[in-house]
């Protein structure tokens, strides 16, 4: 066995990478790279070639034996409302369940077709499958679309109509199909429905991410397999993760926390991970985070996806911060690229920022600059002829926001592009003020200060007095700071009490803006669990966060790379699940996948699903070249009372699951 693996993990601002000793269970060595949106793999290969390159390297490539990757592009593209959208088939919708799947969220109602079919609860046919207007539609308005999502009524008892649809999909349109019963066992079909919808949707990133990642690993002769960490903390090979990346959604956190458990040694607490776009928050008790058996909630809205008992927020250290005369600030809930950032790359943008600093007037938004995104080509077939030409105005150079600010048709253009990531957009975020008070020193302070000044001087909370305008400055960014603390505080008291907090809470204002009182009453609340904090904006949130839950707070050293850590250093682990059905006390209906077998006698198709769970588990770890070890059989069983063994049963839940030790 070789003794190094290697970590990764993708995210919105940063690419980090960790080498980790198998034996010594150690992080040897760790590196950020700045994400290439535009061209992922960049990001990648830099990572990797100052993790290999390094003259203090701990390994060589040769010594490397599995490459593992956890990414939060998934579920960035969620919160952001990023993706492509897919063309939906639903199979005996009724006009309820079309309401209850909340698709027009997701796509509009003209890429959603509804036709006749689907199943009952038993399994048997409802009503035939009507193929024929299938076809009409893919090979007219769907004809150039290359994702589809399909869900029929009770598809998860028996597949057959969901198959039949992707079969002709794929026979039409060579397309991407993401059937809903190949995802999830869930009974409940517009939420399956709403699964596969966002499986579909985002299914073009992770290709993309898979691609890169094996492309930068070519490079390096890293002949070894690549594996993705999914949401509930197991692992799959690279290859069935591009096909099912819905459930990766969840892979950042659950790797943030197998990375918290491994650097902190802890078995019991509670988490946040801040990154630049999302803080994820979860509970870990005995060593594992809590899992959420089908409903992770995402948009806002459940989805049949196993995961861990994650709650995402829309913050991070690239959360937009809003101000107004005379208003308290706002942070946001969209990523743009800090203004610090952008000024290290583009030293021209600097220098007119430092123009701008000096001017009395036309403040307002003046350092929102535009920029193209990497790798153009990725785009042209997705713009309109429109959107093309303002996307060349835009150009590979910032390009100030005013420019086209004042015609409402450029404006919502530039929201699409922005929305679909053909741009970026520069913005006043916690991480200038963090540079600014020297609390980070990654990107251009100096970027992060003109920042400030121009916002600041435009808002009224920097004066044009010379003398006190460090004093100011330094104000405004703790003021910028303290929000994020405010907000952050109250992200942790929901994770705690499982309880919505509001912001006109007169208790909770008490116990966090108060200083403790409610007019004669002192407020004090203590968590009962250590907080573990990471990410790359941790050190500079956390401390006081902690402080204000009056609880222990840890920051573990590599905590801007935990998710890294944890997509090196997790046990995984593997489970299928069966499922015995009596409808009407006809027999018990075995159902396995796509397989659907009826036995009179209940003992003998509980023996055959544990059978089929057995064999799928095994399998499943053949294809990651593995060794299976012992699996472990639940049977959650539904009896008639006063009934004799399982004559009375009802159903039954078979649910196998194994611990593979991956390296």
């Amino acid at each position: 066995m070789k003794s190094y693996k290697i970590g990764i993990d993708t995210g919105g601002t940063y690419t980090d990478a960790v080498v980790y000793h198998l034996r010594k269970k150690q992080v040897m060595q760790s590196v950020k790279a700045l994400t290439s949106h535009g061209k992922l793999e960049q990001g990648v290969i830099s990572a990797l070639r100052e993790l290999l390159n390094h003259p203090k390297a701990s390994c060589q490539s040769s010594e490397i034996g599995m490459v593992s990757l956890s990414t939060t592009l998934a579920t960035n593209a969620l919160v952001e409302k990023k993706g492509t959208d897919p063309g939906v088939v639903l199979i005996g919708f009724s006009d309820d369940m079309m309401e209850k799947s909340h698709l027009d969220e997701l796509v509009s109602r003209e890429r959603v077709l509804r036709i006749e079919g689907g199943h009952r609860y038993d399994g048997k046919e409802k009503a035939s499958l009507d193929l024929e207007k299938l076809q009409q539609f893919l090979e007219t308005s769907m004809k150039s679309c290359r994702n589809f999502a399909v869900a029929a009524n009770y598809s998860v008892r028996n597949s057959e109509h969901e198959l039949q649809a992707g079969r002709l999909i794929d026979n039409i349109t060579r397309a991407r199909v993401s059937l809903s019963s190949s995802l999830t066992n869930d009974l409940n079909s517009p939420r399956r429905a709403y699964t596969a919808t966002l499986n579909a949707k985002i299914q073009p990133l992770m290709e993309e991410l898979v691609q890169a990642v094996k492309c930068a690993m070519g490079e390096f002769e890293l002949d070894v397999p690549l594996m993705m960490v999914k949401g509930d903390g197991s692992i799959d090979p690279a290859e069935i993760a591009m096909t099912r990346p819905i459930e990766t959604v969840a892979s950042g956190p659950a790797a943030s926390v197998i990375g918290a458990c491994s650097l902190t040694g802890l078995k019991d607490f509670v988490i946040s991970d801040i990154g630049g776009t999302t803080t994820d928050t979860a509970v870990v008790e005995g060593g594992w985070p809590l899992i959420e058996n089908r409903h992770a909630i995402m948009h806002e809205r459940e989805t049949s996806i196993k995961s861990i008992r994650v709650r995402s927020y829309a913050l991070g250290g690239d959360s937009e911060v809003q101000t107004g005369e005379g208003e308290e600030l706002k942070m946001l809930a969209r990523r743009v690229m800090p203004v610090s950032l952008m000024a290290s790359r583009y030293p021209i943008f600097l220098k007119e920022l430092i123009g701008k600093s000096n001017e009395r007037t036309g403040l307002h938004g003046a350092h929102r600059y535009l920029v193209q995104s990497e790798d153009q080509e990725k785009w042209k077939d997705l713009l309109t002829g429109d959107e093309a030409e303002l996307l060349n105005m835009i150009g590979d150079t910032p390009t100030p926001y005013h420019r086209f600010s004042g015609r409402a048709r450029y404006r919502a253009m530039i929201l699409r592009l922005f929305e679909m990531g053909a741009i970026q957009m520069s913005g006043l975020t916690m991480s200038d003020a963090a540079h600014v008070l020297g609390l980070q020193n990654h990107w251009s302070s100096e970027g992060a200060r003109m920042a400030l000044i121009i916002s600041g001087r435009w808002n009224g909370m920097i004066s044009g007095n010379h003398q006190n305008l460090e004093q100011e400055l330094q104000n405004y960014a703790r003021k910028i700071l303290d929000q994020t603390v405010l907000k952050s505080s109250r992200i942790m008291l929901e994770t705690l009490s499982g309880k919505t907090v509001t912001q006109d809470d007169a208790w909770v204002q008490a116990f966090l803006e108060g200083e403790g009182r409610l007019n004669q009453l002192e407020v004090q609340l203590k968590s009962s669990i250590t907080l573990v904090a990471v990410g790359g904006p941790a050190e500079s949130i956390y401390p006081e966060v902690g402080r204000k839950l009056n609880t222990r707070t840890v920051i573990p050293e590599f905590a801007s790379v935990a998710n890294a850590v944890g997509a090196a250093s997790g046990t995984v682990k593997i489970s299928m699940t069966s499922e015995v059905t009596n409808p009407e006390s006809k027999g018990f209906i075995l159902h396995h996948q796509d397989h659907v077998r009826t036995f009179q006698d209940p003992d003998l198709a509980l023996v055959e699903a544990e059978q089929y769970v057995r064999e799928a588990i095994r399998e499943k770890v053949r294809r990651m070249n593995f060794q299976c070890g012992s699996i472990e059989i639940d049977m959650d069983k539904i009896l008639i009372p006063g009934t004799l063994g399982n004559q009375g049963l009802v159903s039954a839940t078979i649910r196998g699951e194994t611990m593979v030790q991956l390296g």
